[in-house]
């Protein structure tokens, strides 16, 4: 059985929900990532990713200080290090995400899953 924890990205990057548009999309383009969890007071609140970002700026949104990422980000839907992978590809399935952070039992963010890693998961499983 796989995991989880034997696909998952460290470390996740995290930023505070009143960090503006234009920095966030600076920040994952320097860093190659697709998303950034979004904390207040260094609690995780929520995801910000590409997609929310191309989403923002069609609907009229202007990357400017006035932007921020806690007017744009969404919920966060996660895992535990020890779900097994097949439950999390089909949580990322069913809820068209593809960014799914892994939490420790403490609700600390531990990891990301990314659709990439689900992708090599899905393959390590095939016979």
């Amino acid at each position: 059985m796989k995991y989880v924890k034997d696909y998952m990205n460290t470390p996740v990057f995290m930023v505070e929900g009143n960090t503006n548009l234009q920095e966030a999309c600076k920040l994952m383009l320097e860093r190659g990532v697709g998303s950034i969890v979004i904390t207040e007071n260094g609690t995780p609140k929520g995801i910000f990713t590409d997609r929310d970002a191309i989403k923002a700026i069609a609907s009229g949104l202007s990357p400017n200080d006035e932007v921020r990422l806690a007017s744009t980000m969404q919920s966060l839907i996660t895992v535990r290090p020890s779900t097994d992978i097949t439950e999390a590809v089909t949580l990322m399935l069913q809820n068209k995400i593809r960014h799914l952070p892994v939490v420790d039992e403490k609700g600390n963010i531990v990891g990301i899953l990314s659709i990439v890693d689900a992708s090599k998961a899905v393959q390590d499983l095939r016979p």
